[in-house]
Formats: C-alpha cells, sequence, structure tokens
C-alpha cells in the first residue's frame, strides 16, 4: 500500500480512533488496528519534520536575503565629502 498524503493519513487516524472507542471494535482486528494507526503517526510526524525543515531552510534564505539587501543600502554608505 502507498504512503497516504497527510490529509489523508489524519483521516485514516480519526477513523481508526473512532473504531477502537465504540463498543463494535472485532478483538481479532484490534492488534491490525492499531499497528496501521502506529504506521501513520509515524509518517505524519516524518511528513511534518520534512516540512519543518523546509520552513526554516526557506525563513534562513529570507534572513540571509534581507541581510545582504540591507548591506547593499546605499543609505548605509557614508556620503562623499563634497567641501570643496
Amino acid at each position: 500500500m502507498s504512503e497516504p498524503g497527510y490529509a489523508e493519513a489524519m483521516a485514516e487516524l480519526e477513523a481508526i480512533l473512532e473504531e477502537l472507542e465504540s463498543d463494535e471494535l472485532d478483538v481479532d482486528v484490534l492488534a491490525d488496528r492499531v499497528g496501521r494507526a502506529s504506521e501513520l503517526i509515524k509518517s505524519c510526524r516524518a511528513r511534518i519534520a520534512r516540512a519543518q525543515s523546509e520552513v526554516e531552510g526557506i525563513v534562513t534564505d529570507l534572513e540571509d536575503f534581507d541581510a545582504d539587501a540591507e548591506g547593499d543600502d546605499p543609505e548605509d554608505e557614508d556620503p562623499e565629502d563634497d567641501d570643496d
């Protein structure tokens, strides 16, 4: 089975949780459902970690860009001496 997207995984986790909370869950499938929930949680955590890393990289790039842009600001340069 291919790994579901984050939203699909969360929806499946919700469904599993509802099953676990109901009295109708067959004991024979309990371990399978808990195992699947564990896989989904790991997948979601990995996706969150990847997204966090990507966002941090983007923010760092933006901060570097802002720092470079501020360093290139002509208003920050010393004005030339025009006293003749």
